[in-house]
């Protein structure tokens, strides 16, 4: 039964403090039913290392069996704790079993969770088994309400009437005892906070509930399916739409919410981006979708994800308004996590949003016979694709043109750059000047060839275009005929180097024209030439990334207007070149939040005019510093700051501790070049995240009282560093601790080895997460 709470209980063991404590590495991989068995067991390697940026690269080229082979020594050799997050077969448990050691004598430990009551006894009949209870129904209401009056800031136990209670406790058995269910009722409740509301509600899901019978809520499939379909039928148009739009996306995939917002915004779902947030804000609280990862300095929700059973909703209602249809690995279309069919033509005529996942990777060779005849059954598949070109492309590229508005296509194994120029079956196949009407075009991490690029000059109304890590023989002009876009990510690489410049020698007829741009992500390497751009055409733009100031004069941002307000200026020789923009009379001082400046020398006197930028969060500045200036003199509001290769000579922690909203600090590469650091009491009140890369420091004190809130440090690669400072054992408030290269001798200093504490253990015991990486990148346990 999904929606009991596994998973939530899954990651409640992950993240225990103990638990983190017994284990040397971690790793947890969604399985799900449409799974990628390369891709599963290459994460897994990737989060129990976790590999170099070199080591990355070769892992990614590495041949399935040695992935395998080097996933399963690991965990023979470490002490590992593996979760296996909704496995639902024993064909997909046959293909991942030869990565781990089960019948030998091992310290890891696999943590699997299923629907399938068979597949969990098939795994290892001698396996503990744990199955959740669905809720009572006192339990049940008790949940509700945390969920119903919380939100609504209402007192748990005193707000509720009688009326409300009677109504509540009803509706609630609806939910079959399934925390997801209650939860999201909650959620629509809490939207709703009065007694009018509830009684509208409850009459609503009273006649919905019951249209099967009186005892409808005993059947739990139907009753939690039917409060789901409520919680949608509450939402607002234009809410509807939103939530519809998360079914392009593959199940437990982490969703980046500044791209779901800009892709709402250019397909007209939603007005603005501040709006869309306000729509993202509300899915979160309704418990629609799922909270991912979130930003330490601002609390900015930076990832989502949505719940099986609801993506199976928000896939059968996309299917029932033929809001989207997803195109498969396969020539097939996903219309529930549960069933695929075959796309029709007729269907592909009408149809306004598309998704297509593209598979790489079979299934790993096993020994099984299970493993080996499902690997027959994909590479038969395989073998028919000639078979099949014909009719996949009148799929993709009906005769008609098509009312297409918007295209996602996604790469499975998602790599973070494709390592071939090797460009897909399915993409060669595929003709972008046939979409016409498109607004949302989304490339990213695909090996794209000569042909897509090209073709992209004839899609005139593209709003958002987004070829992040994709790889393009050279750079692609024909963009210049995007007059309407607004979000432009052209971070993308070359197949022979990744480092090799891409050329464009008409930079200002390619992107001065688009007078509605907002978000410009340039190349990591390009190389304009003479090539200047007439910056002040691009009165709407908000995001400047990777400008280069060895092909451009940064003189030329004045031309830009106040809406600025993120901007990454790289190979700067000095940082008085900002001034002409950072200056209190220039508009763009107004109203920057990030800036990312790299390659420079930097005054006292350069920093002071930063105290100007009223609104600026986040700075990020890499070179020489001489000296840092008072803390009135730093932008009042800044949450985040790094320093890299600054080297400073005089402690910078006096200064930076009385930042007043200071919530993250890394200092990195010789940003300070000193022996010692001194954390003072009552120091950095707000700090939650401090990182310490590559220092010099030889001596590291933190007094009693100092980072008071602090959740996170990190300590790497400082090889003089003698020992973790004796204060870190009062900061009650550490969950994560990492030391990462330092010495054997550092990391031995930390540990409890044959029931010995070491001279430093007493210091950290308290930090429920504590990863130690010793200077030969091998991971070590707390407890070996």
């Amino acid at each position: 039964m999904g929606g009991l709470g596994k998973t939530t209980l899954a990651k409640k063991i992950y993240h225990d403090g103990a638990v983190r404590r017994h284990f040397e590495c971690f790793a947890w991989s969604s399985v799900s039913q449409q799974f990628n068995i390369r891709a599963i067991v290459q994460e897994i390697l990737i989060k129990l290392i976790p590999p170099s940026p070199e080591q990355r690269m070769e892992i990614e080229k590495i041949s399935d069996d040695e992935v395998v082979k080097r996933v399963y020594k690991i965990q023979e050799e470490k002490k590992c704790l593996v979760i296996l997050d909704d496995v639902w077969s024993t064909e997909a448990w046959e293909m991942l079993r030869p990565a781990f050691p089960l019948h030998k004598a091992s310290n890891s430990k696999i943590v699997i969770t299923t629907r399938n009551k068979g597949m969990a006894s098939h795994v290892d009949p001698r396996a503990f088994l744990y199955q959740p209870k669905c809720l009572t129904d006192d339990e049940s209401w008790e949940l509700l309400q945390k969920k119903a009056f919380f939100l609504t800031n209402h007192n748990i136990g005193t707000d509720p009437t009688i009326n409300m209670e009677e109504m509540g406790r009803e509706m609630v058995r609806y939910c079959g005892g399934l925390p997801l269910a209650i939860v999201v009722l909650g959620g629509l409740l809490a939207k709703n906070p009065t007694l009018h509301d509830w009684e509208r509600i409850y009459r609503n899901i009273t006649s919905y509930l019951m249209r099967s019978g009186k005892d409808n809520y005993k059947q739990q499939d139907s009753g939690v399916s039917d409060v789901l379909v409520l919680s949608y039928q509450d939402l607002s148009y234009h809410l509807k739409s939103c939530f519809l739009y998360l079914a392009h996306f593959p199940e437990d995939h982490e969703i980046p919410t500044k791209t779901l917002v800009r892709m709402w915004v250019a397909k007209g779902i939603v007005s603005n981006e501040d709006v869309g947030e306000g729509y993202l804000a509300e899915l979160i609280e309704r418990c629609m979708i799922q909270v991912g990862k979130t930003s330490n300095s601002d609390g900015r929700v930076k990832t989502c994800q949505m719940h099986d059973l609801m993506r199976d909703l928000c896939l059968s209602k996309a299917k029932e308004e033929n809001f989207l249809e997803i195109i498969g690995g396969f020539q097939q279309v996903e219309t529930s996590s549960s069933s695929m069919v075959t796309l029709t033509c007729g269907t592909i005529d009408k149809v306004r949003r598309r998704a297509i996942y593209l598979d790489h990777s079979p299934p790993i060779e096993s020994t099984s016979t299970i493993a080996r005849e499902a690997r027959a059954r994909v590479v038969s598949t395989n073998n028919n694709k000639n078979e099949d070109a014909d009719d996949i492309h009148v799929k993709l590229n009906p005769e008609n043109d098509t009312p297409l508005r918007s295209l996602l296509i996604l790469s499975y194994p998602s790599r973070e750059i494709p390592e071939r120029e090797v460009v897909h079956w399915m993409l060669r196949k595929l003709e972008l000047k046939k979409f016409t009407l498109l607004r949302v075009l989304s490339l990213e991490r695909l090996a794209l060839g000569e042909k897509l690029p090209k073709a992209i000059g004839n899609l005139v109304h593209l709003k958002f275009l987004s070829l992040k890590y994709a790889t393009l023989l050279r750079f692609p002009l024909s963009i210049r005929n995007l007059g309407c876009i607004q979000t432009l990510d052209l971070r993308f690489f070359s197949p022979r180097r990744h480092d090799e410049r891409m050329t464009c020698l008409v930079m200002n007829e390619v992107i001065g024209r688009m007078r509605w741009l907002r978000h410009l992500y340039l190349p990591y390497n390009l190389n304009v030439g003479k090539s200047k751009v007439q910056w002040g055409k691009l009165s709407n733009l908000e995001t400047l990334k990777h400008f280069d100031a060895e092909q451009w004069d940064i003189k030329d941002l004045a031309q830009l207007t106040s809406k600025l307000q993120n901007l990454t200026v790289k190979n700067v020789e000095s940082f008085k070149e900002l001034e002409v923009i950072l200056k209190p009379s220039h508009p763009i001082s107004i109203n920057l939040r990030s800036l990312f400046v790299n390659g420079t020398i930097v005054e006292e006197t350069d920093l002071k005019q930063l105290s100007k930028c009223q609104h600026l969060c986040k700075l990020f500045v890499c070179g020489e510093i001489r000296n840092l200036p008072e803390p009135n003199l730093f932008p009042p509001n800044l949450t985040k700051l790094t320093l890299h290769s600054s080297k400073l000579q005089q402690d910078p922690t006096p200064i930076l501790e009385r930042l007043p909203n200071l919530t993250i600090l890394s200092f990195r590469y010789n940003a300070y070049i000193g022996e010692e650091m001194v954390f003072s009491p009552n120091g950095f009140h707000r700090l939650k995240v401090l990182l310490l890369l590559s220092l010099s420091i030889k001596r590291l004190k933190v007094d009693i009282g100092a980072m008071p809130n602090l959740h996170e440090l990190g300590i790497l690669q400082c090889k003089s560093l003698e020992m973790v400072p004796e204060g870190v054992r009062y900061i009650t408030t550490l969950q994560k601790l990492l030391i990462n290269y330092m010495s054997k001798d550092f990391i031995r200093r930390l540990q409890v080895i044959d029931g010995k504490e070491g001279e430093d253990f007493y210091k950290v015991q308290h930090v429920p997460s504590i990863i130690l990486i010793d200077d030969d990148n091998v991971r070590r346990s707390i407890r070996p």
